[in-house]
């Protein structure tokens, strides 16, 4: 019974793309196609069979229409649901993100970490604006093992998930060795590799001039041209370093520190004790 159902539907589908079809070819004209008249002289057989086998139970040309469009609805929102998880799992492989790295994972009763995490938040939610209004920027700073990554990993894997953004979370040596060290060797692919830092949707860099006073003045304005470069196609960064914000600007000069100025960055610092999990009993 449910397959002369299903059948049912899929003779209507075809009918009704006829029915359409002599619409286009002879518009204004009523239908009257013999193909189209034995399709419905059959299918009606059909409907009065099914309603002899279910006691009389009416199944007009409508009510099968309609439960075939639903029937075809709901297997579209499924196909795009499949669709959504589907591109969700890609941008998180693209941006190479540690699993660990979720808000759930964070101590959330940690007085220290209660303003980051709101903040955090905020500028999740405002995004959309970002993109609209010259991008958003957080600076994270602080001591070493105090959570900056796992906090930018949280904003950028909520991003992904909710919103499906495109996201790389790259350390600022990483991205030195690949353009200014050859680890691309091919110019093309350091060229795309420079316009996706340039275009993806957040671009978070981590331990911006780490252990370093000064960067070198080539390494500088490259940083500088990059957050520019982003401002002007309003992409939203996030900047990590274990600099506080006058020693950052000594650390990168004036030209990247300005272009850091200019996207208005909120600050959040992470004090305290390191918050890595306990890895092993060396004591050097």
């Amino acid at each position: 019974m449910a397959h002369d159902k299903d059948q049912m539907a899929q003779d209507l589908a075809d009918i009704e793309a006829r029915r359409q079809q002599i619409n286009r070819d002879k518009p204004g004209r009523a239908p009257s196609d013999p193909e189209l008249r034995q399709h419905v002289g059959t299918l009606l057989e059909r409907i009065q069979r099914l309603q002899a086998q279910t006691g009389g139970q009416q199944y007009d040309y409508e009510t099968l229409r309609k439960e075939y469009e639903a029937k075809a609805n709901a297997e579209v929102r499924e196909l795009q649901k499949q669709a959504q998880q589907s591109r969700i799992q890609r941008l998180i492989a693209q941006a190479d993100l540690n699993p660990e790295w979720i808000f759930e994972r964070m101590d959330h009763q940690d007085p220290a970490l209660q303003y980051a995490i709101e903040t955090a938040r905020y500028f999740i939610s405002g995004f959309e604006h970002w993109e609209k209004s010259g991008g958003g920027c957080m600076l994270i700073y602080g001591d070493y093992g105090t959570g900056k990554s796992t906090l930018a990993g949280a904003v950028a894997h909520e991003l992904i998930e909710r919103h499906q953004k495109s996201v790389i979370f790259q350390q600022w040596a990483s991205i030195v060795d690949r353009l200014f060290f050859n680890v691309i060797e091919d110019q093309e692919e350091r060229n795309q590799y420079r316009r996706a830092l340039e275009e993806v949707d957040l671009l978070i860099i981590d331990e911006v001039a780490a252990n370093r006073a000064k960067l070198a003045e080539s390494q500088s304005s490259f940083l500088g041209h990059l957050l520019r470069r982003r401002r002007n196609l309003s992409k939203s960064v996030i900047l990590i370093t274990n600099h506080a914000p006058d020693s950052l600007h000594r650390a990168i000069g004036d030209f990247s520190f300005e272009a850091i100025k200019a996207f208005n960055p909120v600050d959040i610092h992470l004090a305290g004790p390191s918050r890595r999990p306990h890895i092993g009993s060396y004591t050097g």
